[in-house]
């Protein structure tokens, strides 16, 4: 039942951070492409997709309501529970222990961070855009946080 749950959180964390990245992208590119008088419009299509993507939420949101209410319990801060959901680490909010890694648990990790790294020298070095570059570096920690707790 607690990875019932925990595949539940990631669901819903995943459909978050899709929709802000999607609205993102949409008010981005909108911007860009009206560059000298700026329109509006495209506020409708995130609302559109933003209410499609987020429709689901509503099913699950008693039983997220109850994890929370046991991680505030437990971790007795709101801020450590959000940081926990947002990264993540649903297996430390339901309960579910996290096993030691293995030598190859390890070797990944070892892997993982060493592509990062040079991803990151690449990318710099062949100048490409800063927020991109800030994306990239922030998705390169995420991972490797994923990859260290999971």
């Amino acid at each position: 039942m607690k990875i019932r749950i925990v595949k539940l959180l990631n669901l819903i964390r995943f459909r978050i951070i899709g929709t802000i990245l999607l609205s993102i992208t949409i008010t981005v590119n909108a911007i860009e492409a009206t560059a000298p008088n700026i329109d509006y419009r495209f506020i409708i299509p995130i609302l559109v997709m933003g209410g499609v993507l987020l429709t689901p939420l509503i099913r699950g949101r008693r039983i997220v309501r109850r994890i929370y209410r046991r991680g505030i319990n437990h971790y007795n801060s709101r801020l450590i529970v959000y940081i926990l959901f947002i990264l993540g680490f649903h297996n430390k909010l339901v309960g579910v222990p996290i096993a030691k890694k293995s030598i190859y648990g390890w070797l990944f990790f070892c892997i993982w961070v060493i592509g990062s790294i040079v991803t990151l020298i690449w990318m710099y070095s062949n100048n490409i855009p800063i927020w991109i570059l800030s994306i990239t570096i922030i998705l390169a920690i995420y991972k490797i946080l994923k990859a260290l707790y999971s």
